[in-house]
């Protein structure tokens, strides 16, 4: 394959690198995540040229140096590396001057350069989100709050006016009750009543009676 002549594989880029092969998998799938293009062969094996072992320089420092994650020094070291290219042609022409013009202790010095630019961007551009991160949540928090203690306010009224209707409740129970007791005591009284009456007119027919009786009685005894 002419693509493989000016190319290394993964255990002698990991030797350059003073890395693992492990790791330069790893990297080289989360940069290809992002676009970038390895040279492959037939069975998918990667083989890196100059520019990738650039690349992956630059992603070992954004990593070890500069404490970024995987994710964010790959999208980092990817802005980098387009920008250098859009301002240095094609990638192959990026490659001969490369290779023509600079060693790679010069270009990695460069790019390392290029690379805390970058870095120093996307950390301002970072500290910003987190500002507006950070008032959002405040925001939240302060919403979350007044839910809070509309729901408190909402149960506590609730809660007073469940008690109202238990002694509402309660009130005309007792008046209830009162007034069936009056009544019980106006139909007791009415009965006895009648029957202080009843036994009235009783003893005056009886009397009455006993005066008839008496009368005939006299009237026969002449």
């Amino acid at each position: 394959m002419n693509e493989k002549q000016d190319t290394i594989n993964a255990e002698e880029m990991a030797k350059r690198l003073n890395t693992t092969s492990s790791n330069i998998r790893k990297w080289c799938i989360e940069l290809e995540k992002h676009g970038y293009e390895f040279i492959k062969d037939n069975r998918k094996k990667r083989y890196y040229s100059v520019t990738d072992q650039s690349l992956l320089s630059n992603l070992k420092y954004a990593i070890q140096e500069k404490k970024l994650s995987l994710e964010i020094a790959a999208m980092t070291v990817i802005k980098g590396f387009d920008r250098n290219r859009s301002s240095s042609g094609t990638q192959e022409e990026h490659l001969k001057k490369e290779e023509n013009n600079r060693e790679l202790s010069v270009t990695q010095e460069h790019n390392n350069r290029t690379t805390d630019a970058v870095l120093n961007t996307m950390k301002n551009q970072f500290e910003q989100q987190q500002s507006i991160n950070n008032k959002l949540l405040e925001m939240l928090d302060h919403y979350k709050t007044s839910l809070e203690e509309s729901e408190n306010r909402r149960r506590s009224e609730q809660e007073q006016m469940n008690k109202q209707l238990k002694e509402l409740e309660e009130r005309l129970a007792i008046r209830i009750s009162n007034r069936d007791k009056e009544m019980m005591e106006y139909i007791r009284s009415s009965q006895k009543q009648q029957q202080e009456q009843y036994l009235e007119i009783a003893a005056t027919q009886q009397n009455e009676e006993e005066q008839k009786k008496g009368f005939f009685a006299r009237l026969l005894g002449k």
